[in-house]
């Protein structure tokens, strides 16, 4: 689990990196603002879309 958490916020803090600099204090805020974004399309996907995946496999 503690790799799952790793892995969402590395992503969004390399992204962040891209545009803010890391000494900025607002660095942290946008990593943490896109980790959400990518929280709620996890999300999303396995509520809508994963089980449509599925049901179409069985159908």
């Amino acid at each position: 689990m503690v790799l799952i958490a790793r892995l969402l916020l590395f992503v969004p803090s390399v992204i962040a990196g891209w545009f803010v600099s890391q000494e900025d204090v607002s660095y942290w805020i946008i990593a943490f603002a896109i980790a959400l974004v990518f929280i709620v399309l996890t999300i999303a996907f396995e509520l809508y879309v994963h089980p449509r995946l599925r049901a179409r496999r069985k159908g």
